[in-house]
């Protein structure tokens, strides 16, 4: 079943899953997938191995490898010889999207109070999400950076000036 954000054209991959992909312990290879979705918003994935004793290692970000190709992948080294599996997840990235828009717009001085402010309300719900179990704290810094620096009317100013 293809879902919202479909994961289609997945590597590796022998004869369409039928057999399983190869390679060494230590060596370093490519998963990669292509993900889309409807519409304009962003999306990103990310990869999660499993061990051969069923242990699950933590996601792996998956990078887009060109602007506008849907195509992401990411470089994985497994440690130990065995049966890995991995799976490829995606989700749709809210923050890319507000990115990618405000890129456009601020420097243009369109919507740029409005951009900041959706700005900051997202990294503000991004900040109160993460527990600090999993994120570190100079990130969680930086989320509240990015927020303050949304809010403040010297962004504003400043790029619409620009």
């Amino acid at each position: 079943m293809i879902g919202r954000i479909p994961i289609t054209d997945i590597y590796p991959v022998v004869d369409g899953g039928q057999w399983p992909a190869k390679a060494v312990a230590g060596e370093t290879f490519e998963i990669a997938a292509t993900v889309f979705r409807e519409g304009h918003d962003a999306v990103a994935a990310g990869v999660v191995l499993t061990a051969p004793d069923g242990r699950r290692g933590h996601l792996k970000h998956m990078r887009e490898q060109g602007k506008g190709t849907d195509r992401w992948a990411v470089s994985v080294c497994l440690p130990d010889e065995g049966d890995w599996q991995f799976r490829i997840e995606a989700w749709g990235d809210p923050i890319g999207t507000w990115l990618h828009d405000a890129e456009i717009k601020i420097p243009r001085g369109m919507d740029v109070e409005l951009m900041c402010e959706e700005g900051a309300r997202l990294f503000e719900r991004a900040a109160r999400a993460v527990r600090a179990t999993d994120c570190p704290a100079p990130t969680r810094v930086t989320a509240r950076r990015a927020t303050a620096t949304a809010r403040s009317r010297q962004v504003s100013r400043r790029t619409a000036s620009s």
